[in-house]
């Protein structure tokens, strides 16, 4: 029976984390000395999460004075002391303000269009037209050195356009609902046309439109008891949170629940 993963609700966060742990085992020769170490178990994503409680959550055009606190108890009811799970989107490893200043210029957003609750579909004679907010990159995937690369065209020239840390995703088709991510392993400087050589950790499936700085996203468990927090008479105050990684094969599957906390009634 699959194990139910609830989305991670849209509270602000004043701190957080987002790691790898690899446990290996070792073993030392009483003659020689010499280390022998293996993997002992797979590479799991770790991350801790710091929420605050009177911080405003936004999602969408909804902006929610707060409701930190809420979200957090009500999430943990869900979970139901740990047997379920939650599923994390990534925030930036390194300065934060810093990805948020470069979004426009390393990423585009697909713009749909509506009227009422339909879609709008853009054509020009048989060929259909797509919309983007922010800048267009390509990326030609390849090997350089030994390294999985890309080369991303489109860039700001004679910039530092991508931090080892950070995570790039190629785009398959238009809608942005299917592609593959991988994480920058050093950093890269555009060239004066505006393309850049980005070194990456391991390779992207295919070539094709490329975003910068996006989340990674993975299915995790609670690791200890769920946090708890004292409210103050004057002042804000926040949940720790620590999770580790849980993959499929190890629950019998993942359900995703992903509309548990979306607001009701009008958009404020």
């Amino acid at each position: 029976m699959a194990t139910n993963v609830y989305a991670w609700p849209p509270v602000p966060t004043v701190g957080w984390e987002w790691d790898y742990v690899s446990p290996i085992s070792e073993s030392f020769s009483a003659l020689t000395g010499r280390r022998y170490a293996s993997a002992a178990k797979p590479e799991r994503r770790v991350a801790q999460l710091s929420v605050t409680a009177l911080g405003t959550a936004v999602r969408g055009d909804h902006r929610l004075p707060g409701v930190g606190a809420g979200y957090v108890v009500m999430l943990k009811r869900l979970l139901k002391g740990g047997s379920n799970l939650v599923r994390l989107n990534s925030k930036p490893i390194n300065w934060y303000l810093s990805a948020q200043a470069e979004t426009e210029s390393r990423s585009a957003l697909d713009l749909l269009w509506t009227e009422g609750s339909v879609d709008l579909e853009w054509d020009d004679v048989t060929t259909e037209l797509l919309w983007y907010d922010g800048t267009i990159l390509t990326g030609v995937i390849g090997t350089s050195g030994g390294y999985n690369i890309v080369t991303v065209s489109n860039l700001p020239p004679l910039t530092l356009v991508a931090r080892p840390g950070e995570f790039i995703t190629s785009f398959v088709d238009s809608d942005d609902t299917v592609g593959s991510t991988a994480q920058v392993l050093a950093p890269a400087v555009s060239q004066a046309n505006g393309t850049a050589v980005i070194r990456l950790y391991s390779a992207l499936a295919t070539s094709g439109r490329i975003n910068i700085g996006v989340a990674d996203t993975g299915v995790f468990r609670v690791i200890g008891e769920m946090p708890r927090a004292v409210q103050g008479f004057d002042s804000d105050w926040s949940y720790g949170w620590q999770f580790e990684e849980v993959f499929s094969d190890e629950v019998g599957g993942f359900t995703e629940v992903t509309g548990w906390w979306t607001p009701t009634g009008p958009t404020l």
